[in-house]
């Protein structure tokens, strides 16, 4: 009996000192390895601006997009976050700080493997949604510009499902 608990306690202590310890709040991604932390500056909500960073278990900075701006007005506060299944990619989306374009919900990725952040709009046309669907390993699915009756259109807009791993 004495040996099992020494093993339980011993499994318990390597698990407990196995845990990362981020500074920073953030999402962890599923597999535990990464952290995209958020942090706000300026104005308060919803005229902040944000800054985006991956960290790694050692709470080492890997990559950094930044959305200040030198006026404060002009740069762009995270919406809606989060990592895909397979903890390869980050997808956040973004709106305008000083309120410019309100419509248009840029919205970018960070992929592990080219450790670096795109914008999915490239990928899409432009987002109009803040709102985004993930679904397993890695695909997204938002809504963009135009319908088929109205390419301008900014209100209703269509449905565009993408293969984040497939994007370059």
């Amino acid at each position: 009996m004495r040996h099992v608990l020494t093993l339980f306690l011993s499994i318990l202590l390597l698990s407990c000192a196995a845990q990362p310890k981020w500074k920073c709040d953030g999402v962890t991604s599923p597999d535990q390895q990464l952290r995209a932390c958020i942090t706000s500056s300026g104005n308060p909500a919803p005229l902040n601006e944000s800054v985006v960073q991956i960290h790694d278990v050692n709470d080492r900075v890997l990559a950094t997009d930044d959305f200040r701006s030198s006026t404060r007005s002009n740069g762009r506060n995270v919406q809606k976050n989060q990592w895909t299944p397979d903890s390869q990619f980050f997808v956040f989306s973004t709106a305008s700080s000083g309120g410019h374009s309100p419509w248009h919900w840029q919205t970018y990725f960070y992929s592990r493997r080219s450790n670096s952040f795109k914008e999915l709009d490239n990928f899409t046309g432009p987002i109009i949604k803040s709102d985004f669907t993930i679904s397993a390993p890695d695909w997204i699915e938002v809504t963009v510009q135009g319908t088929q009756s109205d390419p301008s259109d900014i209100v209703t807009g269509h449905k565009v499902k993408r293969r984040l791993s497939a994007l370059h």
